[in-house]
């Protein structure tokens, strides 16, 4: 049996619909407190260091 693979599109179509029914169940109040801390984590997305720096040659003997 083989199974079947879903493509990347789908699966961040599945994932948008649970967040967004997660945030459509949350009180008022909570759900502006979580998407204004989702805005500032987005807004300094460019200041934050990189995952996976880059080795340093010179750090070798």
């Amino acid at each position: 049996m083989t199974k079947k693979k879903r493509s990347r599109t789908r699966i961040v179509d599945e994932m948008t619909q649970i967040i967004v029914g997660h945030l459509e169940n949350m009180p008022l109040k909570e759900r502006k407190q979580r998407l204004s801390a989702f805005g500032e984590v987005l807004n300094r997305g460019a200041k934050r260091g990189s995952a996976r720096p880059k080795a340093v040659s010179s750090a070798l003997p």
